[in-house]
């Protein structure tokens, strides 16, 4: 763990919000097979891709913050945009693969003992009754969605939107996210406190040079419990 928790007022603090995807959820299953999917089609239309190609494409992607990281992969991968078009249109995200964390379900009974839990994610409808799959559920008060909500991340309405549904003001919230841009610097432009979780394809994102960091790093999602529970 990087930071310092001192950093973020613990007794200000009453919620604590979360991302999903790669933060309380882990998509790498999905991801695998979104990568083969893209090998495969290509292959059919004559194109020589390799996995490893794909996987480095994406961490490049991620680590310059793209905000479509599969499209500029396959723009730097596939010369045809007519073969793009044709390949993404067969590809499917397999979100039926997607599990929580192990730890998911321990860490938010631990913190929702101590503070209220929310959700600000760019999902697709139907988040409620997924957290609900997963058991997490019942220790989330506010759930924010981006497919619901009509609003995404980094759009700073949308952390607006979720700070006004659990009545809080920024100081008395942190954000818990994967990603630097969609889910740290946002929130900390608002005055929330932040943690990132460096997990999945954005755990090498850069802290920008604009002297703007994380309150706390981790590396996986149970070391938020040591840093935000007092003791």
């Amino acid at each position: 763990m990087h930071g310092q928790a001192e950093m973020i007022d613990r007794n200000k603090l009453q919620w604590i919000f979360f991302d999903v995807g790669d933060t309380l959820v882990d998509e790498s299953l999905p991801f695998q097979s979104s990568i083969e999917q893209f090998v495969r089609y290509a292959g059919l239309l004559g194109y020589t891709v390799s996995e490893k190609a794909v996987k480095d494409g994406l961490t490049e992607a991620y680590t310059s913050f793209s905000t479509r990281p599969m499209w500029q992969v396959m723009e730097a991968l596939i010369p045809s945009e007519e073969a793009r078009i044709q390949i993404r249109g067969q590809m499917k995200y397999e979100k039926h693969l997607e599990q929580p964390f192990p730890e998911a379900k321990e860490v938010l009974f631990r913190l929702a003992e101590h503070y209220k839990i929310g959700i600000i994610a760019n999902q697709s409808i139907g988040t409620s009754d997924r957290l609900e799959n997963y058991g997490l559920l019942p220790y989330i008060s506010v759930v924010c969605s981006s497919a619901e909500a009509g609003l995404s991340k980094p759009d700073p309405k949308f952390f607006h939107m979720a700070l006004e549904e659990a009545k809080c003001s920024p100081e008395q919230a942190v954000m818990v996210g994967d990603r630097i841009d969609n889910d740290i610097l946002p929130a900390q432009a608002l005055g929330m406190g932040t943690v990132w979780v460096r997990q999945g394809y954005a755990r090498e994102q850069r802290i920008p040079l604009s002297g703007i960091a994380p309150d706390i790093i981790i590396n996986r999602l149970s070391e938020i419990v040591g840093a935000l529970i007092r003791r």
